[in-house]
């Protein structure tokens, strides 16, 4: 998927990328980032993925 349709179900969902954070205990620019695909935590990826509703591996392809 890509960053804005990760983000366009985020939205969809009602579920701010400011929640995840809060409750990975990480920084919203660090959620940012790992859906931007600038910086990798299998961590905050299985978060997004659990969030939006679907398997990591179908949420985090690999982008190009």
């Amino acid at each position: 998927m890509t960053a804005r349709e990760i983000r366009a179900i985020l939205v969809l969902k009602g579920i701010s990328q400011s929640q995840i954070a809060n409750q990975l205990g990480v920084s919203d620019a660090m959620i940012s980032q790992v859906i931007d695909g600038k910086r990798s935590s299998q961590r905050v990826q299985h978060a997004i993925a659990r969030a939006i509703g679907k398997p990591v591996h179908q949420v985090f392809t690999q982008r190009t």
